[in-house]
């Protein structure tokens, strides 16, 4: 669905495996922001791809004026060719009912990835936690702690005793860890392998896109 307001654009599209992209602003920011989160959950741009040549086949007219060896040859129409057009929204609901949005305030503040992750998280030794508490739930939390890990750390995987000290040096330290993040396993955005001290949790490409998604929102606020 496009809807265009003066000179911005607003764009929402979801996948079949219910990741959900909406961002308004200018095309160019629009575009760029829709490579960047279809990286993020490992698809690439839709396209189709235009038709192959029609083979033709030449007919021989022989004129009365014209030798045995002389043909011509009826002349070709330019092949046709479709237009890359976007692919349209599916009708059935996603996993979740609502999904994080890129607000407007980005459109003309951009941040590229690493610049959301550094606004919002900072190192401390090995753990990655958030330079201030915000209005996030407890699951929110640790998606973006294990998805920042990845992004600044480079470690895909953040052991369920370290995500722990980080959960509470962030200022979440209600409930169990393994009963947060149930519903985020449950819903595919969280990879949990090992069991008890052994732990450790990874972020799935839709997991990650989401955090990406959540840490785009919250910088542009902050900024």
């Amino acid at each position: 669905m496009v809807e265009e307001n003066k000179q911005n654009l607003k764009i929402r599209f979801r996948f079949a495996g219910g990741e959900e992209f909406e961002a308004e602003g200018s095309a160019e920011f629009i575009e760029e922001q829709r490579q960047q989160f279809l990286a993020l959950i490992g698809k690439k741009a839709s396209s189709i791809p235009a038709n192959k040549p029609i083979k033709r086949t030449t007919y021989p007219l022989t004129a009365p004026q014209a030798t045995q060896s002389e043909t011509l040859t009826p002349p070709q129409e330019p092949f046709a060719t479709e237009l890359a057009l976007p692919r349209p929204a599916y009708s059935q609901e996603p996993l979740i009912a609502t999904s994080p949005r890129i607000p407007a305030v980005l459109a003309d503040k951009p941040h590229n990835t690493a610049r959301a992750w550094e606004i919002l998280l900072k190192e401390e030794g090995d753990l990655v936690i958030l330079r201030k508490k915000m209005r996030l739930s407890p699951q929110e939390a640790a998606l973006l702690l294990v998805a920042g890990t990845r992004a600044l750390l480079q470690k895909p995987q953040f052991s369920a005793l370290l995500l722990a000290q980080a959960m509470r040096k962030s200022g979440f330290a209600e409930g169990r860890l393994d009963r947060i993040l149930a519903g985020e396993i449950k819903n595919g955005y969280l990879i949990s392998s090992g069991s008890k001290r052994s732990r450790s949790y990874q972020a799935t490409n839709e997991g990650f896109a989401r955090a990406f998604v959540l840490a785009e929102r919250l910088a542009g606020e902050r900024a």
